[in-house]
């Protein structure tokens, strides 16, 4: 009788025991992932430069008003940015890169800027405490001169909207990319992407 209490015992403690790997070892609980630390990664703008032009100290961002035109104001994206596979894009906290900041790819001359979900353009070069360049491609040459112009007949405090310049000899005037715009208002800027800082509460 004790034997077979004794037998009963072990096979229970067998029966407990985790169970073997195919490859031998012994299973291990998974660690559980923590929560997200973006949101106390170093954050920063885009801003434009240098402090001689019109829009110096303004900030990138988008209009949702014209199907995400890339814009400078007041108030722009103070983020985490990535800068992977020649692009820029946003990254939200603890989140995907999303938006992607795009060249009008069919514009010849004043190549607009705009935000996509996707990916199109690649020839960015882009870091921290560095001009946004964009670098050659079979259209144009390497460039990091920007324009930004106001829409006609709008408000001192709506955003600047932002193209990319490249060589021509097309006048603002007859620009196709510019039609709706003041061209009377355009300034010749960089963007420089600012070192990062730590976000603060309030």
């Amino acid at each position: 009788m004790y034997a077979l209490s004794v037998l009963a015992s072990l096979l229970a403690v067998v029966s407990a025991s985790p169970a073997p790997m195919p490859d031998g070892t012994i299973g291990v609980p998974q660690p559980t992932i923590g929560p997200c630390t973006d949101s106390i990664k170093p954050h920063a703008h885009i801003v434009a430069t240098p402090d001689t032009t019109l829009v110096a100290g303004l900030q990138l961002t988008y209009d949702t008003a014209t199907s995400g035109r890339a814009t400078l104001t007041t108030s722009g994206y103070y983020t985490l940015w990535d800068f992977s596979n020649g692009g820029v894009a946003v990254k939200p906290d603890c989140g995907s890169p999303a938006p992607w900041l795009n060249i009008d790819p069919v514009a010849t001359e004043y190549r607009p800027l705009y935000w996509n979900k996707t990916q199109i353009t690649t020839n960015w070069s882009a870091s921290y405490g560095n001009d946004l360049v964009a670098k050659e491609t079979k259209q144009y040459n390497t460039t990091s001169t920007f324009i930004a112009c106001k829409r006609t007949s709008v408000v001192k405090s709506a955003p600047w909207y932002l193209f990319l310049l490249t060589p021509t000899t097309v006048p603002l005037t007859s620009a196709p990319s510019l039609r709706g715009f003041d061209t009377t208002t355009c300034v010749k800027t960089r963007l420089t992407v600012e070192l990062p800082t730590y976000p603060t509460t309030p």
